[in-house]
């Protein structure tokens, strides 16, 4: 094993540990406000040994140009945060998703505070959330992520980054498919809905003494959380089309780093 003691290579441990940390900055699970922070340096510390060990890496500067060396490790916790965000977009789709089905079902107006991210969500959308972390953990879906990141620095050289049009266009297309993507997972329910309120037209028609909101509230709400059950059903390969989705968009954004 290489010595701490070195030329050189306290520099480069210094930016592989910051590109490691920058990203489990944003992560999901990792990157959450209740995870402590003595975790995720420790976490990023031991993962930063393990890829200085197994990537031929080497700093671009040493700290002997300040100026330089700081830029450098700018650059890593961008590239981190970067790749970090991407898997943080994606997750979320299933939180838009869940107040998506809040808004159909009449659970809108509830919303509850996330332990690990400290935000409002609706229940549906906390729900959602944390089953597809549940299945993240259980799966050990995180060692794709990992895989990942052993990419980005093949592709992308310490200290170093260049900024193409690949970039861009994954950004953007993600972001068109982002609002798809959460009407596909709550399709079902809009469905159910759909049915429902045109069920609910007809007896207002036919039955004018009935209070179709009071009639209706328990009616819509117990028929969502059917549907939602149901839903459970088919939730791995949803799961999967996320998890899928996630790491295609860290690998296209590693690509559109690397000037690729």
């Amino acid at each position: 094993m290489t010595s701490l003691l070195e030329h050189g290579y306290m520099e480069t441990f210094l930016l592989i540990f910051i590109r490691v940390l920058g990203m489990f900055m944003m992560i999901p699970f990792f990157g959450n406000q209740n995870v402590p922070r003595r975790v995720k340096v420790l976490l990023s510390f031991f993962i930063a040994v393990i890829m200085m060990q197994i990537m031929p890496l080497q700093a671009p500067v040493t700290a002997d140009r300040p100026l330089a060396y700081g830029l450098a490790v700018i650059t890593e916790f961008f590239i981190g945060w970067l790749l970090g965000f991407g898997v943080y977009l994606v997750y979320s789709v299933l939180t838009m998703a869940g107040q998506f089905v809040d808004v159909q079902i009449g659970l809108s107006m509830v919303s509850v505070i996330n332990p690990l991210s400290q935000m409002q969500f609706t229940v549906t959308g906390n729900l959602y959330y944390f089953v597809l972390l549940f299945i993240m953990i259980m799966t050990r879906t995180y060692y794709y992520f990992l895989e990942g990141l052993k990419q980005s620095y093949r592709l992308i050289p310490l200290g170093k980054v260049q900024i193409g049009y690949k970039l861009y266009d994954s950004l953007f297309i993600f972001l068109r498919d982002y609002f798809l993507m959460a009407l596909q997972i709550a399709l079902l329910v809009f469905f159910v809905m759909l049915i429902t309120n045109a069920v609910l037209g007809i007896l207002a028609r036919t039955a004018p003494q009935l209070n179709m909101f009071v009639v209706g509230f328990p009616i819509k709400l117990i028929l969502g959380l059917v549907t939602i059950y149901i839903t459970f059903f088919v939730f791995e390969g949803l799961s999967d089309m996320v998890i899928d989705r996630g790491g295609q968009l860290m690998h296209d954004f590693i690509r559109g780093m690397s000037g690729r």
